[in-house]
């Protein structure tokens, strides 16, 4: 019986999660993605022909961003659809 509840609750903590909260966190992710975007974009964009800012300071901010830049290679890349870049 305790079973039974169990998944009731987690069922209804999951709807209300998603009816408050989900839409918040995504569009929050978004926002989190694009903004580190254009800040790699700025200061490693060299690795794409985009040269903005002085390589000295690249050095410093690279150890920080080094796992991230093939992602970001990657979406920046990517072939975007035409919704996607009205949004």
């Amino acid at each position: 019986m305790m079973k039974f509840w169990k998944k009731i609750r987690s069922i209804l903590k999951d709807f209300l999660y998603g009816m408050t909260a989900a839409d918040m966190v995504q569009t929050v992710k978004k926002m989190e993605f694009n903004i580190n975007a254009a800040l790699m974009c700025v200061v490693i964009g060299d690795l794409m022909g985009i040269l903005v800012f002085p390589p000295i300071y690249k050095y410093n901010l690279l150890v920080h961003w080094f796992p991230y830049i093939d992602v970001w290679k990657r979406q920046i890349l990517r072939e975007k659809d035409f919704l996607e870049k009205v949004h």
